[in-house]
């Protein structure tokens, strides 16, 4: 009996083990794109309001980190105010004023969205003009049509594709580092690296950052990741 015992015990550590590794594995798999295009920037790029009025992206978030969305249809709406997982984030960096987030229509159709905007205030939207300043950007999104970034305070791109507001811990993580200028996968890589097999903080940095952002002890470090790339 004692023999089941231990054994169970065994099974069970092991199990617990491999579980948080391939959570672990899959999160660096989805993370080494994060940095693709860090030598972009969008401080150029010119974004309308429902006015009509054009604004380069500089003169809106100068010195701010940007989380942004971008989508492309009318009827699939980006993460907002209605979405627990988005208000929570932005609840949780509301402390940081450096921190801002933000939405990016990139539809040809203005018109048709301007009488949306009025329908959705509030958002902090904008409509992406398609000129040479957006040309490169827009032509690396390839498929993807509704996906966040991080840009950081000089309009430099710190995360293409990255975290969604359900990423538990990690996108907490990668925004918070990238208010430093920190690109997501290296952010991202030490992030993960500092979690041990029993799902605890190896070092006191990230302890001390986690009690700090969540105002609670980490206790168990909990991971979800989405592929956006």
């Amino acid at each position: 009996m004692k023999k089941l015992f231990y054994a169970s015990l065994i099974l069970l550590s092991l199990s617990q083990t491999s579980c948080t590794m391939m959570v672990k594995g899959l999160v660096k798999a989805v993370v080494k794109g994060y940095d693709n295009y860090t030598d972009m920037n969008v401080s150029s790029f010119q974004l309308a309001d429902q006015q009509g009025k054009k604004h380069t992206f500089a003169s809106l978030y100068a010195g701010k980190t940007v989380y942004f969305y971008i989508w492309s249809t009318l009827s699939n709406r980006p993460p907002g105010e209605k979405n627990k997982d988005y208000t929570a984030l932005k609840k949780r960096f509301a402390k940081y004023p450096d921190v801002v987030f933000a939405d990016f229509f990139i539809g040809t159709d203005q018109a048709a969205w301007t009488a949306d905007e009025q329908k959705n205030a509030g958002q902090n939207s904008y409509f992406l003009v398609q000129d040479a300043a957006s040309e490169n950007f827009l032509s690396v999104l390839k498929e993807s049509t509704m996906v966040p970034f991080i840009i950081g305070t000089d309009g430099k791109m710190l995360v293409f594709k990255g975290p969604k507001p359900n990423d538990d811990t990690l996108v907490d993580y990668v925004l918070y580092e990238a208010r430093n200028g920190i690109d997501g996968t290296t952010s991202a890589r030490k992030l993960v690296r500092g979690v041990n097999s029993n799902e605890k903080f190896k070092t006191q940095e990230l302890r001390d950052w986690y009690s700090g952002h969540f105002n609670r002890s980490p206790e168990h470090v909990n991971f979800s990741v989405s592929s956006t790339q």
